[in-house]
C-alpha cells in the first residue's frame, strides 16, 4: 500500500483518493470481492452504483462477484483474453468512459 501511495504522490493525484488499498491489504485476493465490498461500505454505496475498471479476467470476475459493473481496458497485463470475459464495457482508452457514463454513445 505504501508503494501505491508513493506512485499517486509522484503523479500528483493522491488528493483524489480517499482510500488506497494494495494487493496485501485483505486476507483474500481477487476475484474475492472483499476489496470492492470494503470500498462500497466506506462510501455507503450499493454494488450497482459502482464499477470495477481493470485489464484482466480476474478484474471482471471480481466485479461480478461483488455485483458491480465491469469495465475492461484493452491494454495492460491481462488484456488479451479480456473480450472473452464479456465485461459490461470494453474500452481501448479509459478517456472514453466519462462520455459513456454521461449517456453519450461509443
Amino acid at each position: 500500500m505504501r508503494f501505491s501511495r508513493e506512485i499517486l504522490d509522484g503523479l500528483g493525484i493522491s488528493r483524489y483518493f480517499q482510500y488506497v488499498y494494495g494487493g496485501n491489504s485483505f486476507e483474500n485476493k481477487k476475484p474475492d470481492p472483499i476489496g470492492v465490498t470494503t470500498l462500497l461500505e466506506h462510501f455507503s454505496a450499493s454494488p450497482r452504483d459502482a464499477m470495477v475498471v481493470g485489464d484482466s479476467e480476474v478484474d471482471v470476475q471480481t466485479a461480478r462477484n461483488a455485483g458491480a459493473w465491469a469495465c475492461g481496458v484493452t491494454y495492460g497485463f491481462g488484456s488479451d483474453r479480456l473480450p472473452q470475459c464479456t465485461p459490461d464495457l470494453l474500452l481501448d482508452n479509459l478517456a472514453e468512459l466519462p462520455n459513456l457514463l454521461n449517456g453519450a454513445s461509443k
